[in-house]
C-alpha cells in the first residue's frame, strides 16, 4: 500500500497524484487509475460513525447509475484495509463565480451558458429522484472549455424519502448563505429547494454579494422574514431577465 495522509492507496491500481482536498470525515486525491489508464479523483471516508458511512455510501449509489454531462461521473465503491472509498471523475474546474465573475466583472455570456448547464444538469439530477441539498458555487464547477460539472454530493437524498431523511439528520444541513428558507427551518425539502439555491448564486453573480448579508444566524432569520433585497437596487445595470 502507499499512504497518502491517512489514507491507504491501493498501490497495484493507483499511483498517488496528490491530494486535492479534505472535509471533516474524508479526504479527496488525484490518483492515476491503471485499470483505466486516466488520472481520477479518489474519495475516502476516515473511522467513519454508522451515519457518516451511511451517507458516503448514499452519495455513491446517487449517482452511481446516473449519466450526464453535468454531474460528476462515478466509477467504482469499494473498502480497502476497512478503509472506505470510491473513484470518480476527475473535474478539473474553476468555482462558478470565479468563471462567471473574473476580476469580480460580470461576465453575462458566462452566466447565460452556465446557467443553462447547470439547469439541465439539475433537472436530470432530479428526475432521477436525487436532491442536491449543498448546491453553491464551489460545488459547480466549470472547465477551461465552458462545461458545467455539479459536484459533491455528500447530503444527497432521495426525493421519496426526504422528509424521513431529514427528520433523522436532526439539524438543517447544507450552506446557510444558499439554503432555501425551508432547508433553514428544517423542514421537507421538495426540488424547489435547490432551484433556490440556483436563485442565490445567481443573485451572487448578478450582483456580487449574498442575497443576505450577516452572520449565520442572521442569515437564517433572515431568510425566514422574507425576501432579499432587488437585484435592480443593488446592480442597477444588470440585465433584467
Amino acid at each position: 500500500m502507499a499512504e497518502g495522509g491517512d489514507m491507504a492507496v491501493d498501490a497495484g491500481r493507483f499511483d498517488l497524484r496528490d491530494r486535492l482536498g479534505a472535509g471533516a470525515v474524508g479526504e479527496v486525491f488525484r490518483v492515476h487509475d491503471r485499470e483505466r489508464e486516466c488520472d481520477v479523483a479518489l474519495k475516502t471516508v476516515r473511522a467513519p460513525s454508522g451515519r457518516e458511512l451511511y451517507r458516503f455510501k448514499r452519495e455513491f449509489r446517487a449517482l452511481a447509475d446516473l449519466a450526464h454531462p453535468n454531474l460528476v461521473q462515478l466509477h467504482e465503491l469499494y473498502v480497502v484495509d476497512d478503509q472506505w472509498m470510491f473513484t470518480m471523475e476527475l473535474v478539473d474546474g474553476t468555482p462558478l463565480l470565479d468563471r462567471v465573475r473574473p476580476g469580480d466583472v460580470l461576465d453575462l455570456d458566462r452566466l447565460r451558458d452556465a446557467l443553462y448547464q447547470l439547469a439541465d444538469g439539475l433537472i436530470a439530477l432530479h428526475g432521477a429522484g436525487k436532491l442536491h441539498r449543498d448546491l453553491k458555487p464551489a460545488n459547480v464547477l466549470v472547465e477551461p472549455g465552458g462545461r458545467v460539472v455539479i459536484v459533491d454530493f455528500g447530503l444527497v437524498a432521495n426525493l421519496d424519502t426526504a422528509d424521513i431523511e431529514h427528520t433523522h439528520e436532526r439539524a438543517a444541513v447544507g450552506t446557510p448563505t444558499y439554503m432555501s428558507p425551508e432547508q433553514a427551518a428544517d423542514a421537507p425539502l421538495t426540488p424547489a429547494s435547490d432551484w433556490y439555491a440556483v436563485g442565490a448564486m445567481l443573485h451572487v453573480a448578478l450582483t456580487g454579494r449574498p442575497p443576505f448579508t450577516g452572520d449565520v444566524g442572521e442569515v437564517l432569520a433572515a431568510k425566514q422574514a422574507g425576501p432579499p433585497p432587488p437585484v435592480a437596487t443593488l446592480a442597477p445595470a444588470a440585465p433584467a431577465a
